[in-house]
């Protein structure tokens, strides 16, 4: 017999842990998209692929360049404090 369990976790986090959270997803879209621009312009150009590895140079190349960036927020939100507070 097979049996399925789903389980289902609510985040409650404060303001802080919501805005970093944001940034997070923001500069992971960020991230998806510009890959996706890159591949899809070497593939109308007749280039071979970039590798992600190419790609995510291409990318800490652009976070030096440009400090505020929205790249910043991927080290934001990975470095933010996403445990509950104590208390």
């Amino acid at each position: 017999m097979l049996i399925k369990r789903g389980y289902q976790a609510e985040l409650d986090l404060n303001n802080e842990q919501i805005t970093a959270c944001r940034k997070h997803c923001g500069a992971a879209r960020w991230a998806y998209n510009y890959g996706l621009r890159r591949k899809q312009e070497a593939y109308k150009a007749g280039l071979p692929t970039p590798y992600a590895t190419d790609l995510h140079r291409e990318m800490n190349a652009l976070k030096k360049n440009n400090p505020l960036s929205s790249l910043e927020a991927a080290d934001a939100a990975a470095s933010a404090k996403m445990r509950p507070p104590r208390g």
